[in-house]
């Protein structure tokens, strides 16, 4: 057991490594951390009364708007090693990696080691655990504790102690201190799960103990909100804009009058209570007045529209099972230099618009033509169904460097995405996220700026690349944007490269990471489980799934919201392999047997020669 663990803890963390190298360039959610280290730095600076209460409570509520946990963890990890995103990462690197053993050690609990060791690999190889691993938000560390509840609900179940549950109850309330989001827990655990585990007589005392010990665990944070706001406020603000923007997203008819994003939110306030100053600041001034109407609003469009809730939260509950599409492992190393050119420093090659026009109606279907910029010339470009708007002529590069893109883009209509190719054989070697036009002002496509596109790639064995433009959206959307000069900046020789092989295969089993293959095999586990009559097991591993499916549906179901039901999920769809492929080995084996018997007896049959 001892080295099974520490393998699949080492796997996770290469398979996590390599994923901070390929994403290094431009982590994403960096916005969001960017409050977190806020509130962070304010601990570390010694304005503790700040971190407390905020700027200006009670009006100013942005201090209460998450949890406290994530914060005081930065804290810790910035006053041991200063000022470094890079210790933090490495951090969240190396406890996710141990959610890979955690989930390890349930599993043995409840199946055979196969089971827990198939469950282990498909937590540290998945590219949806690995990529979220590397945020620095307090999302993917929110689960380690959660499965220590569970592993604490498991030895309890065979050697009732009373310490024991109060413990899982404790686990729970600090994930509570890093994401709210599992504050109702103790209740789906105490309904779902305690009933199956302990015997009569005993339940009741159980479920009040694994409640109490979250409750105790998260009153330091209920008393410092009471305390500093003056309101009962049991952990954080947040839920009166997610709800509202949920609905707000899903009501395509615009019947409720709800915003869908966060900008519109204070755009919407402001209108509403005449309050220009509510614009562009969610919870200042008047943060906590403006979070219980958010929460009003809400719930009278659920009391007005319940069918049409209900069905949204099914939808949404539905969709959570479905594996994100994120960005498995580069099959070639990652760019590591810095990024930071000099101010003198020259393109090792230049695109010109009417160079790039030039060769834009030869390769893609889609119309461009030169328009004035403010550049001088930029390359105009409408389309109303081509996938490829655009494709560069070759431009040469040295082997094995490490290049930097750089391309304005305005985006005045649709959605786009920029790829950087080998010329020849068109193997991408570096794409961006799909880019969209600037929403957060009340921009018209004709005042949409241009946005400089920095992407950094390696060029491998490709002795040319081309840039291509392609749509960001499926079927036919159309699309108009402009394009400035392509430039390529070379950095320098390409490091890591000896990566190459071990990326090779982990991206081959990263493939395999998809909603089609997963869902069977987690139907598989389920009905597995049901047939055997393993109710209070599979119980305990639904719970969170549940729970997530249940109550964050209400809200909003961003993937990182509902990370800790997937490293259960695993666990179910280890047990689906587990029993399929043992179902399929003794079909094989039976087979192999008929024939091995029907061959005895021919022989058998044959009359000896006398």
């Amino acid at each position: 057991m001892f080295y099974v663990c520490v393998a699949i803890f080492a796997l996770a963390l290469g398979v996590r490594l390599l994923h901070w190298q390929d994403n290094r360039q431009s982590f994403p959610f960096m916005g969001m951390t960017g409050e977190y280290k806020y509130h962070a730095m304010l601990l570390v600076e010694g304005h503790l009364a700040r971190f407390w209460h905020g700027n200006d409570p009670p009006s100013d509520a942005n201090t209460i708007k998450h949890p406290p946990g994530y914060p005081l963890l930065m804290a810790a990890v910035y006053a041991l090693f200063g000022d470094s995103d890079k210790a933090l990462r490495a951090v969240h690197i190396i406890i996710d990696s141990l959610s890979a053993v955690l989930v390890v050690l349930v599993a043995a609990e409840l199946f055979p080691f196969a089971v827990a060791v198939l469950a282990g690999l498909f937590v540290a190889l998945s590219p949806q655990l690995a990529y979220h691993s590397i945020m620095l938000l307090p999302d993917p560390l929110a689960t380690p504790p959660l499965l220590v509840a569970l592993l604490l609900l498991i030895r309890a179940a065979r050697r009732p102690r009373i310490s024991t549950v109060a413990w899982a109850g404790v686990m729970v309330g600090i994930s509570c201190w890093l994401r709210s989001n599992a504050m109702l827990l103790p209740f789906f655990l105490a309904v779902l799960v305690v009933p199956f585990l302990f015997a009569r007589g005993r339940r009741m005392a159980y479920a009040a103990v694994l409640v109490a010990g979250m409750l105790a665990s998260v009153a330091p944070i209920t008393i410092r909100n009471y305390l500093a706001f003056g309101h009962f406020i049991p952990l954080s603000l947040s839920a009166g804009i997610t709800l509202v923007e949920g609905i707000g997203i899903y009501d395509e008819e615009k019947r409720f009058g709800l915003p869908s994003s966060d900008y519109e939110v204070t755009k919407w306030e402001a209108e509403e209570f005449k309050r220009p100053d509510y614009l562009g600041s969610r919870f200042h001034p008047d943060g906590i007045e403006r979070e219980r109407h958010r929460l009003s609003r809400g719930f009278a469009v659920i009391r007005s529209h319940p069918l049409w809730f209900f069905r949204l939260m099914a939808y949404r509950g539905i969709n959570m099972l479905r594996l994100a599409r994120v960005d498995i492992l580069a099959p070639e190393p990652a760019v590591t230099r810095s990024l930071a050119l000099a101010p003198d420093a020259q393109p090792a090659v230049t695109l010109t618009p009417p160079q790039l026009d030039a060769n834009a109606g030869a390769e893609t279907s889609a119309r461009t033509r030169l328009a004035p910029s403010i550049f001088g010339l930029s390359t105009h470009i409408e389309s109303e169904d081509a996938a490829r708007l655009l494709i560069s002529p070759p431009m040469p590069v040295e082997k094995k460097t490490d290049y930097l893109l750089r391309l304005p883009l305005k985006i005045k209509r649709g959605s786009l995405q920029v790829e950087v190719v080998d010329a020849e054989s068109f193997r991408v070697l570096a794409s961006t996220p799909i880019l969209h036009p600037v929403h957060w002002l009340d921009l018209t496509p004709a005042s949409q700026p241009f946005v400089r596109i920095d992407r950094p790639f390696v060029s491998d064995g490709a002795g040319a690349v081309r840039v291509v433009l392609k749509t960001g959206a499926k079927g036919k959307v159309p699309v108009v944007a402009e394009a400035g000069s392509v430039e390529l900046f070379a950095l320098g020789a390409s490091a890591h490269t000896w990566t190459r092989i071990p990326r090779l295969l982990l991206r081959s089993a990263q493939r395999l990471f998809l909603t089609a293959a997963m869902l069977p095999l987690l139907f598989a586990g389920i009905f597995w489980m049901a047939r055997e009559r393993r109710f209070g097991h599979l119980a305990l591993l639904a719970v969170i799934p549940v729970y997530y499916m249940c109550v964050q549906s209400a809200l909003w179901s961003e993937f990182r919201y509902v990370l800790p039901m997937y490293y259960t999920l695993f666990i179910l769809a280890a047990a689906g392999l587990y029993w399929l492929g043992s179902k399929i080995i003794g079909m094989m084996r039976g087979r192999l047997s008929e024939r091995h018997a029907s061959g005895e007896g021919a022989r058998d049959a044959v009359p000896s020669k006398s």
